[in-house]
């Protein structure tokens, strides 16, 4: 039978939490799905714990030399045989009604190319933080240009969408890492059309990991999306233009300042952003004014 939904999960180095992810897919209520894991060049014990699952046919494992997350989401969208794609990291976890409520919405509505939800954001334990919520699929565009707020939460692991949309510039950027998902974000807004279902539906799982080198990459590709934003017209030149630009600068700015506790290259961003658009100091203000207490 041919599956609906094909889920794609990338994994590198992923043994710790992959069985556990896997499972929350077995345990969906929508059975109708196939599984396709992409272990991309992992040199722990991955592709071995993704075999354990080989008895259930509907689970199948890729495996290709190391490029990235964005590569191996492209992968696994080529080989996919199902009418919708969904992502899902290899340490989060679905909600055992996900796959059925966001199936129902896309079926029924031959006009939605995607859907979201809401996420719980759990700790490395997969503990209850809180839920973030989405927005509307009316706000997408603009919110997910400005990023001043969670448009759709974690992306990766949360959207269900038509096959038939992801090529092009729908398909995974493979220059970028971290901010793949919210350059995609910003694609599907601009050539697709959403729907947003305000349930949590999804486990993101916060893993520990390096900061600087995290916020390393933030910067990479906040340079990346803001040449392309140029390049191809995503924005018309304009003060709307430099506003969203200046938000990212003020984005990787706050990052280095407030998680890796690096105030020169903090303030570089910083002054950037000021450069772009100057109203960029009220929100500077009100940051400062935040850090020491005084907000």
């Amino acid at each position: 039978m041919t599956p609906e939904i094909t889920v794609v999960i990338p994994a590198y180095n992923a043994s710790q939490y992959i069985t556990e992810t896997i499972q929350s897919v077995l345990q969906q209520t929508f059975t109708n799905w196939e599984l396709i894991v992409v272990n991309d060049g992992s040199t722990d014990n991955t592709e071995d714990i993704v075999k354990r699952f080989s008895d259930d046919t509907r689970i199948k494992l890729i495996s290709q030399k190391n490029g990235g997350v964005s590569a191996a989401r492209n992968n696994g969208i080529r080989v996919a045989a199902g009418k919708y794609i969904a992502f899902l990291d290899a340490d989060d976890y679905l909600l055992p009604g996900d796959l059925q409520v966001k199936y129902d919405v896309l079926s029924k509505n031959s006009l939605i190319d995607f859907v979201y939800s809401d996420v719980i954001h759990c700790d490395d334990k997969m503990n209850d933080r809180f839920i973030q919520k989405g927005v509307e699929a009316g706000e997408l565009f603009r919110e997910a240009l400005l990023w001043q707020k969670e448009v759709i939460p974690t992306l990766p692991s949360n959207v269900v969408v038509k096959k038939s949309i992801l090529k092009g510039d729908l398909l995974f950027d493979e220059n970028l890492s971290n901010c793949a998902d919210r350059y995609m974000k910003i694609m599907l807004a601009m050539n697709a059309t959403g729907a947003y279902i305000p349930q949590a539906l999804v486990k993101y799982r916060d893993s520990p990991g390096s900061m600087s080198k995290k916020i390393q990459l933030l910067e990479h590709d906040e340079e990346y999306i803001a040449k392309m934003i140029i390049e191809k017209n995503i924005v018309p030149a304009g003060s709307f233009r430099r506003k969203v630009i200046a938000n990212m600068y003020f984005t990787v700015s706050g990052s280095w300042y407030k998680d890796a506790h690096k105030p020169m290259h903090a303030i570089k961003y910083a002054l950037k952003a000021l450069f772009i658009y100057p109203p960029t100091i009220f929100r500077l203000l009100g940051k400062t004014g935040s850090f020491l207490g005084t907000k």
